[in-house]
């Protein structure tokens, strides 16, 4: 493959300068270098000539996607794409990736660790509103895979990368994806991929970051047979959930498949009853329309998640992370760590969400405003859970908002929560977020 030497200048259609200053890393398509660009820093991905598809299509693809912007602000998307030179070849300009953030296949091999739970559900809400906006603006990804993804390990913040293949919906390129991550109609040459077959590999991504391990691979899986023969009879011919509750010809082995096994059990059933409808052998297998019509959407799993992360807080006996199942129906509340019975959290209920409060725990506009779940909105939290000043033992709801709230204390006092200020967490509080009297919650 030949390579740009540094130093060297290639432009853009714009007719701009790019000033290669050295290589980041090489890939299947091209190789990646960092770049002096409009007098700062950036990432050239460059192609060799002859990449096996429709090269004028996908580099007039590129062009329209620099020309539409992002979709969200963690997509790394083309910014500019460069001229051929003349041999041919050709790149777009990124952004380049904070060293802070890993590769998410690190995390896969137990090589980066997440902060928490809060890490991961985070990472969680921001793929699914990701791809939610992708989706809504008539793209579709089609090469949705482990490599696609950095994250920050103590936040969950994360960037998506190779946004080259990224079509509209009705659109091919002639790139199917990456085994183990295609869905099954596309490894059978059924279908092209589209937004369906995104969703497909979503939850993919999603089980692998939940569970660390993937959804398909179990105690059928023959390593005897030929590799090629082994992932079609897995993956596209014979799939089957490793949790699948009607057969269990494909459970995960212990001491191999271990996190999965750990894992799989903390979380609730909406989350597993989520992945199991992902991969249910009739709605990978059946007729086409059906099978569009059954897949999760980005919008499903979004308030999954958000109900998730409303019933995380932290143990009071052993101070770790732990799931409360916020339906609270009478039973016993056991830590998922220390195995001790939890009492009842103080809960705020607003809408449809029942949220655990103790320090920490935000609130999003997606809790005040239904619908809000685009990734703009997961970056400004609306309020927050925290401690009074020097008395650690009170906590209040301090307003993140710019409107000014209304509470009704539980004796019967009211008054005023403005911007910046903050409201006792009080069993019997009701707070009137705005002036509507719909949009109220009461603790609990």
């Amino acid at each position: 493959m030949a390579k740009l030497q540094r130093a060297s200048v290639v432009l853009t259609v714009d007719h701009e300068k790019v000033r290669i200053l050295d290589e980041l890393g090489e890939g299947g398509q091209g190789v990646v270098y960092r770049v002096e660009f409009r007098k700062s820093y950036y990432a050239l991905k460059w192609y060799p000539r002859g990449m096996g598809i429709d090269e004028q299509l996908f580099y007039s693809n590129i062009l329209q996607n620099v020309q539409k912007g992002s979709p969200a602000e963690t997509f790394l998307w083309p910014l500019a794409l460069t001229q051929r030179d003349i041999r041919g070849r050709f790149g777009y300009i990124m952004q380049l990736r904070p060293p802070e953030y890993r590769e998410f296949s690190r995390f896969l091999l137990n090589r980066e660790k997440f902060a928490g739970f809060q890490q991961v559900l985070r990472s969680a809400l921001l793929i699914a509103a990701s791809f939610r906006q992708l989706h809504l603006n008539g793209l579709s990804y089609q090469d949705l895979n482990d490599g696609n993804f950095f994250v920050h390990p103590r936040t969950g913040e994360i960037l998506i990368c190779d946004n080259d293949n990224i079509v509209p919906h009705t659109v091919s390129l002639g790139i199917k994806g990456k085994p183990r991550y295609m869905a099954p109609e596309v490894v059978l040459g059924e279908c092209r991929p589209d937004v369906y077959t995104d969703r497909f590999s979503l939850a993919v991504i999603l089980f692998l970051l939940l569970c660390r391990n993937h959804p398909l691979e179990g105690s059928a899986d023959n390593g005897s047979e030929l590799p090629e023969i082994n992932e079609r009879r897995l993956f596209a011919e014979h799939p089957v959930f490793i949790f699948d509750p009607d057969t269990d010809v494909n459970r995960p082995k212990t001491g191999i498949h271990s996190n999965a096994l750990r894992l799989w059990p903390l979380y609730p059933r909406y989350i597993q009853e989520l992945f199991i409808r992902s991969f249910a052998y009739d709605t990978m297998r059946c007729a086409n329309e059906e099978r569009q019509n059954r897949r999760v959407t980005e919008k499903d799993w979004i308030r999954a998640f958000f109900r998730l992360q409303d019933g995380l807080a932290l143990c009071p006996c052993c101070h770790e992370e732990t799931f409360y199942d916020t339906d609270f129906n009478g039973g016993e509340i056991r830590c998922m760590n220390c195995g001790e019975v939890l009492p009842l959290p103080a809960v705020l209920h607003i809408r449809r969400s029942r949220v655990v409060l103790y320090p920490g725990k935000r609130l999003y506009p997606y809790h005040l405003e239904s619908g809000r779940v685009s990734v703009a909105d997961l970056e400004h939290p609306v309020a927050e859970v925290v401690r009074k000043e020097g008395e650690p033992g009170i906590w209040g709801i301090r307003n993140l908002t710019g409107n000014i709230w209304r509470k009704l204390s539980p004796g019967g006092q009211t008054g005023e929560c403005a911007p910046g200020e903050t409201i006792p967490v009080a069993r019997g509080m009701r707070i009137l977020f705005n002036n509507s009297a719909e949009l109220s919650g009461i603790i609990e």
